[in-house]
């Protein structure tokens, strides 16, 4: 289910301006108050543009500027695009859909990025490329450009995380300055409004398998008197939540299964009786806490498998080959089948242990004894219960999507 988009009111293109049709770029910045850089930028852009001999238009997507922010962007000839929702991706998806170019490139307001070298994106966007990273490690950060705890520590720790958990090439994750071909964008849904828009717009580009590519660009220190709007605490974790939050395999299964696997194998082993390890024995009390491991991994596993399923369901990502197979094994009655028979298998220790008890007078039983019956019993009981239900949830997730 699509987003609904941000509401945008447009200001009416310039006289003598290239019809739509012609135009092959638009420069499209996101503002909220830049009444000190916004000027240089555009005219920056504006530059570009005439002597590059690129047809294209200069955006302005405001966020609900308070400061002349808006009065210069019409007096400088850009063409604004109100945008009442709050929030950086709410601005630049705004911005984005009144873009009437073939590419985009978008890029702060603040005088960081220089807008008049943008020849590098638009030759990689026409050799093919439908998303152009900058690389702001590669082109150079000017003393005092970045804080040192965004250059050595924010950066490269979200940007190395989105390297591994999306197999993605791309150096810097967070460049504000990139290029894209506006349909092949289009076409991934972007709905992020916030500071994670960066992340999502990179990370759903990767899944989608488009041709991302990267060029070096250079940051300078902004222009502004007053504090960015980026906050390193708030915004860092909205990154590396969205990059969580699409990556189930990560979040979800890897852990799950490396609780489950080692403790499925504990609980086996000590349910037939204690072990020696490096002189420490382990007993009943081993197996406890081995079997809340084993059905702890068991969930994350399921979650992992449901939020996979959603998030096709719900277009965040396309359909693998490996959930496509499993689509077509699985279905609720297949799923309920085997969380029955683990469930029987579990009621059937408990009514053997109830059959010992019988046996000895419904007396004292031996506590160690007792605890190696009782818990593998209780644990396939809840583990074939958590699949009955968990299948269930699957078939209401699969059968929305079909």
């Amino acid at each position: 289910m699509r987003a609904a988009a941000p509401r945008l009111t447009r200001q009416a293109p310039q006289a003598g301006g290239a019809p739509a049709s012609a135009i092959e770029l638009s420069i499209v910045m996101p503002c909220l108050n830049e009444a000190e850089t916004l000027a240089l930028c555009i005219r920056k852009a504006r530059q570009f543009l005439e002597t590059s001999g690129v047809a294209g238009e200069v955006i302005v997507a405001d966020n609900g500027s308070t400061d002349g922010s808006r009065q210069i962007a019409v007096g400088m000839g850009a063409r604004l695009v109100g945008v009442s929702e709050r929030g950086y991706g709410a601005a630049l998806l705004g911005g984005i859909a009144a873009a009437r170019g073939r590419y985009v490139v978008m890029g702060d307001a603040d005088d960081s990025y220089d807008f008049a070298q943008l020849m590098p994106f638009v030759e990689a966007l026409r050799a093919g490329g439908q998303l152009v990273m900058g690389n702001r490690f590669k082109g150079g950060i000017a003393p005092g450009a970045m804080p040192l705890l965004h250059r050595y520590l924010g950066n490269p720790v979200l940007s190395f995380l989105g390297r591994r958990f999306y197999n993605a090439r791309v150096g810097d994750f967070h460049c504000g300055l990139r290029g894209f071909d506006r349909a092949a964008i289009d076409s991934l849904n972007l709905t992020t409004r916030g500071m994670e828009f960066a992340s999502e717009m990179v990370v759903k580009a990767v899944l989608y398998g488009l041709d991302v590519r990267e060029v070096p660009t250079t940051l300078q220190p902004d222009g502004r008197s007053r504090a960015p709007h980026l906050r390193t605490w708030r915004d860092g974790w909205r990154h590396l939540r969205f990059l969580l939050t699409y990556a189930p395999r990560v979040l979800f299964v890897i852990p799950g299964l490396a609780l489950a696997l080692p403790s499925l194998i504990a609980v086996a082993v000590l349910a037939a009786g204690s072990v020696e390890v490096a002189g420490v024995e382990l007993s009943a009390t081993t197996l406890l806490f081995a079997a809340m491991a084993l059905l702890l991994g068991s969930q994350l596993i399921g979650f992992g498998i449901v939020a996979r399923l959603f998030g096709a369901a719900n277009a965040m990502w396309p359909v693998s080959p490996r959930v496509a197979r499993f689509r077509r094994w699985f279905s609720v009655e297949r799923g309920c089948q085997l969380g029955a028979a683990v469930m029987l298998a579990g009621l059937a220790g408990a009514g053997a242990l109830l059959w010992r008890w019988e046996r000895q007078g419904f007396g004292p039983m031996e506590p160690v004894m007792l605890m190696r019956f009782a818990i593998p019993a209780m644990l396939a009981t809840l583990l074939g219960a958590q699949t009955i239900f968990t299948s269930f949830l699957i078939g209401l997730i699969d059968r929305g999507e079909r």
